[in-house]
């Protein structure tokens, strides 16, 4: 038990040290502002769930509205433990912070000059790494992937990368379909989503010590519902649905600011 620990704090520590985006104050040896980022996404992706054309250009917007100075972008997959599809972090990037009035007063033009290049080339280099990671994991998506940890994928999630993070303002962008079909418990009865009975299901994920912490984050989820290509499932269900995950996340310290059914109505507050 201990060692688990110990490589759980290995592998948290890690992540915390980990930037894609490589910085420019290291390279021209200035003297940059240091410190968290001021917002982070983390995008969390459920291969198993397939979305269509219009819902991966909704999550790639709002994506790219958070690559930004100070800002950080962090891309996470995950499915169940099949080979190749467990929770794998497949981009984490923070843009460097601008430099004050006051330090550009006091640094040569060519350094400047020097500088400001940097910064538009890195801005670039962060999108484009974003964007190829975020793509690959939204058409990495298969129905043919056997389970959905969703319950146990989020609680490894937040508790090593979401709750490490020091940025100052988080947002999780989960999508979804949010069908749980593990060994904590399925929603699937006789190959339909059956009715849950709310608190029994609370208590079963409580019970298998995957009642996670958010620490806060603001989240928002795209999917829910989308249980094949030809169609959703019902409304009695989907409401059903989404008064477990409404009720789940209100135990897990995440603020629940939206639940698109598939679709979000409206952009994720900056």
């Amino acid at each position: 038990m201990k060692k688990l620990l110990l490589l759980a704090a290995l592998f948290s520590t890690l992540l915390l040290a980990r930037n894609d985006v490589p910085s420019c104050y290291d390279a021209l040896h200035i003297d940059g502002p240091k410190g968290p980022a001021d917002k982070e996404i983390f995008v969390v992706v459920d291969q198993t769930t397939i979305l269509d054309k219009k819902l991966m250009i909704y999550v790639y917007r709002n994506t790219m509205k958070f690559v930004k100075n100070n800002n950080a972008v962090t891309i996470v997959s995950f499915s169940s433990n099949a080979k190749g599809r467990y929770t794998d972090v497949t981009y984490s990037g923070k843009l460097e912070a601008l430099l004050p009035d006051e330090t550009k007063h006091n640094t040569s033009k060519k350094s400047l000059r020097k500088y400001q290049g940097c910064m538009n080339g890195q801005y670039k280099y962060a999108k484009n790494k974003a964007t190829k990671a975020l793509v690959s994991v939204l058409k990495g998506a298969s129905k043919s992937l056997p389970r959905s940890d969703i319950v146990k994928s989020l609680t490894d999630v937040a508790k090593n990368i979401v709750a490490p993070s020091h940025s100052k303002h988080k947002v999780v962008l989960l999508v979804s379909d949010m069908v749980e079909h593990s060994s904590v418990t399925s929603f699937y009865s006789k190959g339909h989503i059956r009715k849950l009975n709310i608190d029994k299901e609370i208590a079963k994920i409580k019970k298998s010590g995957y009642l996670t912490d958010f620490a806060g984050a603001d989240i928002y989820v795209v999917g829910t519902g989308m249980v094949d290509k030809e169609g959703y499932m019902d409304a009695k269900t989907l409401k059903n649905l989404t008064g477990f995950w409404q009720s789940y996340f209100a135990k897990t310290n995440g603020h629940l600011k939206a639940m698109g059914t598939p679709m979000l109505l409206e952009d994720i507050d900056q």
